[in-house]
C-alpha cells in the first residue's frame, strides 16, 4: 500500500471523528458523493433520524437535489470552494427549508482530493423570523416591540389566559388556539423547566415576586425551544388581579451556547488524549501548550518545554530545511532568506506531511503532522498548532505490504498478468505496473478510463466485448472472458479477464476489480493443437497411461458414433471387439513402458467396434505425447473399409482392361485409319487411371477418397464405351467417315471429355470453361469429335505452365455461315516461327514432356480434314495457344 494511501486513511479517520462530534451540521462524502461521516446536527437538521446514511449516495438521500447543486458539487470535487449564505431548499415532501452552506474539498494528499466537506446550517426558523420581522417592522417603528417577543397575561380573577400572536408562533399553535393556565404550563418541558415556572407563578400570586427565567418548551409540533419568560404582578386596590409579561424565543442563542460548550469540551477531550499529540507555539515558535499525547509521543514533559523550547528540539534538520523550501515555493518566497515564523505571519497555513521526530531518549519515530496557523480577529497569525499521530505501526504494515506487492509484481511478470480497478461511477481506472507492460505502454496514463482500455480492443472483437460488459451490468457478475487486443506497438495479443463486481445497497454497480492475463501463447498452443487435431483426416483418440480416453476429434465421433462426453474417461477397450481385449490390454501396457511412434498390429488385420456394434477394418498409428499431466498416447485410426473394396475393384478393372486392350489390339488391325486413334485415345484414359490411383493413395480425406473412387467408375465406363465403339467401328470396317454422321451436343462431348480426363484435371487443378451459346450442336462423326476434344484438352493440360493454374476456354461461333470451334489455353505456348511448319506433322514434338509422342495433333488434323474442315493455331511462348477449327 502506498504512503499516500496511509496518509489519506489517517487524515480521513481524523476528519471523520471531528465531523461526527461536530456541534454544527457537517458531512463528509467521497468522490462518489457517498457519505463517510455526518454530525448529529446534520442528521437532525435534515430529519434523518433512524436512517442509515453512511456509504449511501448523497443524491439517494436527497433525490430533490437539482442539476445546479450537482454541478456545484462537481466543481468542488475538482478543487473549488462554494459558500452560500442563504438559499431556498424545497424538500421532497414539498416543505421549504432555508439553509446556508460552505462546501469545499478535503484532500487525501497535497494534490489529491478525497471528496468534499459540507458545512450547512438550517436557517429556516431564522428565515421565518426574518420574514415575520419584516412584516412587523412597520409596527415596531410605532410600538417599539422587540422581534420574537410576545406578551402574555393571566387574569387571576377569571383565570383566563391571553397570548399575543408572537407567543402563539413560539408555541407553534394555530391562531384559534385558546390557552389556559394548565395548557400553557403543559408546553414547558417536564422536569426542571416546568418546575421552575410553576414555582415562579405561585410566588408571584402569593407575594408578587417578579421572575425572569430561561426555560425550555416543547411546541405543539414537538420541537424543543428555549425561551426567556418574564413576569410580574399587577395590583388593583392593593389586590393582585393579574400576572403579565413577555415570552422571548432565545432558542438560537441558547443552542449556540450549548454547542460552544460542547465543542469546548470535545476539544478539551481531544487535547487531553494520549493518542494524539497537540503542540501550540506563539508567533515566534516558542512552545505554549504541550498536551499529554505529546508527552507520551516525545518523552518530554510539558514542564521541560513550555515557554522554553521551540519545535526544533524534536525535529530533524534536513526535514526542517525541506519544509522551509516547500513553504517558500508555495508562497513565492526566496528559500535562502525564508523565515516561516515571519513570512507565514499573514498566511492561512495548513500543511499535512510525514515527519520524523527525535524523542528525548534519542530514538526516532515517524509521525503524520498537520500544521495550522492560529489567527486573531484581525487575521494576524498569533501562533501555530501542530497535531501529530504516531504512524509507526502503519509504516511497519506499509513496509510489509510493499514487500508483498513486490512479490505480487514478480508473480504478475512470470504469469504475464496484471490487475485493474474500475470506478464505474466516476469512470476512473487503475492499472498495475505489469498491466501497462501487457498493453506495451512505456509510462502510466494519468487519466485512465474505460474507453482507454476499449481503444485497444481488436475491431472485430469490439461488439462481443460490448455485449460482455452489458451482460455484466445485467447479471452483476464478471465471468472469465477472452478476447483480442492490438497493443500500443501494433502487436496482436489475446487476453483473459477475470474479476468481481461490487455494488451498493441499491444493487447498483459502483466498482469492478480483477485481473488481466496475456494468454496469447497459451491460446496459440491450444488453437494449434485443436487445429491439428480437428484437421487430421483420421480419427484421433488420446488415452492416458491407465487406458482411459481423454480426448477425441470429430473424425473419431463420426467413425465410432460416440460423443466426446460418452467416451471421456472410459476404457479404450470400448472401441475394440471383445475377442481382442485381453491381448490389447497387454500390448497397451507394453507400449507405455517403452513408448515410441509406430504402426499398431503391423502386418495384421485390425478391427474397431462402433457404438451400434458394427465391426470395421482399421489401420492404427500410435504416437506418445509427453505433457505436464503425464504420458499420453495418440492413436490415429483410419477406416479402410472402402480402401479394401477399392483395391479389389481396381484389380478387377485392371484385369478387364487388359483383356479388352488385347482384344482391341487384335481387331484394330482391321482398319489402318484407326490405328493411331486407338493407341492415342487409350493412352489418355489409362494415364488418367494412373493419376487417379496415385491421388487415391496419397489422399487422407474420406470424402476426397470417395469422390476419386466414383471417378474410377466414370473413367472406366467411358473407356469401356470408347473401346466398344472402336470395336464396332472395326467390325464394320468403316471406310467413309461421313456415313456415321449424327447430331452431337458440344456440352455433352465436353462433359464426357472432362470425366475421362478427371484424374489429370484433379491433379493439375485445371479450370475448364465453355461458351456454346451461339451454336450448341453440330452434325458430325462422334468418334472424330470426341477424339478432337480429348486431344486438344489433354494437350492443354499436359503442356501446362508450372507458373500458373491451367485455364482452358472452349467456344463456338458462326462465321460466314460456317461453325467455328476454338480451344484457348494459358499453357507453355509454341514457337510458331520455329515449329509452325511442322506443327501438325506425325511424331513431331515441341516440348520435353515424357508423354509427348507427336501423334495427337496429327490425328486431329487428319480427322478434321477428312470431314472437309480445317485447323489452324496461334500461339505465344509462355502465354498460351489457341486452336481454331473451321467445320465444313
Amino acid at each position: 500500500m502506498s504512503e499516500s494511501k496511509y496518509n489519506s486513511k489517517s487524515q480521513e479517520s481524523y476528519q471523520k471523528v471531528f465531523i461526527e462530534q461536530a456541534s454544527t451540521a457537517m458531512a463528509m462524502v467521497d468522490n462518489n458523493m457517498c457519505y463517510i461521516a455526518a454530525s448529529q446536527s446534520w442528521i437532525k437538521d435534515y430529519g434523518l433520524e433512524g436512517k442509515e446514511i453512511i456509504g449511501r449516495s448523497h443524491y439517494d438521500i436527497f433525490p430533490e437535489i437539482g442539476d445546479d447543486w450537482k454541478a456545484m458539487h462537481k466543481r468542488c470535487l475538482n478543487g473549488a470552494t462554494d459558500i452560500c449564505e442563504e438559499t431556498r431548499f424545497q424538500r421532497a415532501d414539498g416543505s421549504i427549508q432555508w439553509i446556508y452552506w460552505d462546501v469545499r474539498p478535503w484532500f487525501i494528499s497535497e494534490n489529491k482530493i478525497g471528496g468534499i466537506l459540507m458545512h450547512t446550517g438550517d436557517v429556516t426558523r431564522q428565515k421565518e423570523k426574518e420574514l415575520e420581522k419584516a412584516r412587523i417592522d412597520e409596527i415596531l417603528e410605532k410600538t417599539n416591540e422587540i422581534a420574537r417577543i410576545g406578551t402574555w397575561e393571566l387574569n387571576l380573577i377569571t383565570n383566563e389566559v391571553y397570548w399575543s400572536r408572537i407567543v402563539r408562533e413560539i408555541h407553534e399553535v394555530s391562531e384559534d388556539f385558546t390557552p389556559n393556565l394548565d395548557s400553557g404550563i403543559g408546553f414547558y418541558k417536564d422536569g426542571e423547566s416546568r418546575e421552575k415556572l410553576v414555582s415562579a407563578i405561585e410566588s408571584a400570586e402569593v407575594d408578587g415576586t417578579h421572575f425572569n427565567l430561561e426555560l425550555q418548551i416543547i411546541t405543539a409540533k414537538g420541537n424543543a425551544c428555549w425561551t426567556r419568560v418574564v413576569g410580574r404582578a399587577e395590583y388593583v386596590d392593593k389586590k393582585r388581579t393579574r400576572l403579565f409579561g413577555i415570552i422571548q424565543d432565545i432558542n438560537k442563542e441558547k443552542l449556540a451556547e450549548q454547542q460552544l460548550n460542547k465543542a469546548h469540551s470535545e476539544l478539551q477531550a481531544i487535547f487531553n488524549t494520549e493518542s494524539i499529540s497537540i503542540i501550540t507555539t506563539d508567533k515566534n515558535g516558542v512552545i505554549k501548550r504541550f498536551n499529554h499525547g505529546a508527552e507520551v509521543l516525545l518523552g518530554y514533559s510539558a514542564a521541560d518545554v513550555v515557554g522554553i523550547e521551540k519545535p526544533a528540539i524534536y525535529l530533524l534538520e534536513e526535514e526542517m530545511v525541506k519544509f522551509k523550501h516547500d513553504m517558500a515555493k508555495l508562497y513565492d518566497k526566496d528559500p535562502a532568506t525564508f523565515d516561516h515564523y515571519v513570512d507565514l505571519s499573514e498566511q492561512d497555513l495548513n500543511d499535512t506531511r510525514e515527519w520524523t521526530h527525535r524523542r528525548k531518549d534519542g530514538s526516532t519515530i515517524p509521525v503524520l503532522s498537520t500544521l495550522s496557523s492560529i489567527k486573531n480577529n484581525t487575521g494576524i497569525v498569533e501562533g501555530f498548532v501542530v497535531v501529530s499521530t504516531n504512524i509507526s505501526k502503519i509504516k511497519n504494515v506499509e513496509n510489509e505490504l510493499l514487500k508483498k506487492n513486490q512479490l505480487l509484481n514478480f508473480a504478475e511478470q512470470i504469469t504475464m498478468m496484471g490487475n485493474w480497478q474500475w470506478d464505474t461511477v466516476a469512470d476512473k481506472v487503475k492499472w498495475s505496473q505489469n498491466l501497462y507492460k501487457v498493453f506495451e505502454l512505456d509510462k502510466e496514463i494519468v487519466d485512465l478510463k474505460f474507453d482507454t482500455y476499449f481503444s485497444f480492443v481488436h475491431p472485430e472483437d469490439k461488439e462481443i466485448v460490448t455485449q460482455y460488459f452489458n451482460k455484466i451490468e445485467k447479471d452483476k457478475n464478471l465471468d472469465s472472458f477472452t478476447h483480442r487486443i492490438i497493443t500500443n506497438s501494433g502487436k496482436l495479443k489475446t487476453i483473459q479477464l477475470l474479476g468481481k463486481v461490487l455494488t451498493n445497497e441499491d444493487g447498483e454497480i459502483i466498482e469492478m476489480i480483477g485481473t488481466c492475463q496475456d494468454v496469447t501463447e497459451i491460446k496459440m498452443a491450444e488453437r494449434k493443437f485443436k487445429g491439428l487435431l480437428e484437421s487430421a483426416p483420421d480419427a484421433i483418440v488420446i488415452v492416458n497411461d491407465k487406458g482411459k480416453i481423454q480426448l477425441i476429434n470429430k473424425q473419431a465421433e463420426k467413425l465410432f458414433g460416440y460423443t466426446p462426453e460418452e467416451l471421456f474417461n472410459k476404457s479404450v477397450e470400448i472401441l475394440i471387439p471383445s475377442r481382442y481385449t485381453p491381448k490389447h490390454t497387454t500390448h497397451r501396457k507394453n507400449f507405455f513402458s517403452t513408448p515410441n511412434t509406430r504402426e499398431m498390429g503391423e502386418g495384421k488385420e485390425l478391427f474397431g467396434l462402433k457404438k451400434n456394434g458394427e465391426e470395421i477394418p482399421i489401420q492404427i498409428s500410435l504416437s506418445p505425447l509427453h505433457t505436464e499431466e503425464g504420458l499420453l498416447v495418440s492413436a490415429a485410426i483410419r477406416d479402410i473399409t472402402k480402401q479394401k473394396l477399392a483395391e479389389q475393384k481396381l484389380i478387377e478393372a485392371k484385369e478387364n482392361l487388359e483383356l479388352v486392350a488385347q482384344k482391341l489390339s487384335s481387331q484394330n488391325k482391321q482398319l489402318a485409319d484407326f490405328t493411331h486413334i486407338t493407341s492415342h485415345n487409350l493412352r489418355a484414359p489409362v494415364a488418367n487411371l494412373n493419376s487417379l490411383m496415385e491421388i487415391y493413395k496419397l489422399s487422407e480425406n474420406e470424402t476426397e477418397r470417395k469422390d476419386i473412387f466414383n471417378k474410377f467408375d466414370t473413367v472406366i465406363d467411358h473407356l469401356t464405351l470408347t473401346l466398344n465403339t472402336l470395336i464396332e467401328a472395326l467390325k464394320t470396317k468403316i471406310s467413309d467417315s461421313n456415313e456415321e454422321l449424327e447430331d452431337i451436343d458440344f456440352n455433352y462431348v465436353l462433359k464426357n471429355t472432362n470425366e475421362i480426363l478427371s484424374g489429370s484435371i484433379l491433379k493439375s487443378g485445371a479450370k475448364i470453361q465453355s461458351d456454346f451459346s451461339e451454336i450448341s450442336k453440330i452434325r458430325y462423326n462422334r468418334i472424330y469429335l470426341e477424339s478432337i476434344f480429348l486431344n486438344l484438352i489433354g494437350n492443354a493440360i499436359k503442356y501446362k505452365s508450372e507458373a500458373r493454374v491451367p485455364e482452358i476456354f472452349i467456344t463456338t461461333e458462326v462465321v460466314n455461315g460456317k461453325i467455328v470451334l476454338k480451344f484457348k489455353d494459358n499453357g507453355l505456348g509454341i514457337d510458331l516461327e520455329k515449329h509452325g511448319h511442322k506443327l501438325f506433322g506425325l511424331n513431331k514434338v515441341f516440348h520435353r514432356h515424357p508423354d509427348a509422342k507427336g501423334v495427337g495433333l496429327f490425328l486431329t488434323k487428319t480427322q478434321i480434314e477428312a470431314m472437309g474442315g480445317a485447323i489452324s493455331a496461334s500461339s505465344k511462348v509462355n502465354v498460351g495457344t489457341t486452336f481454331t477449327i473451321n467445320f465444313n
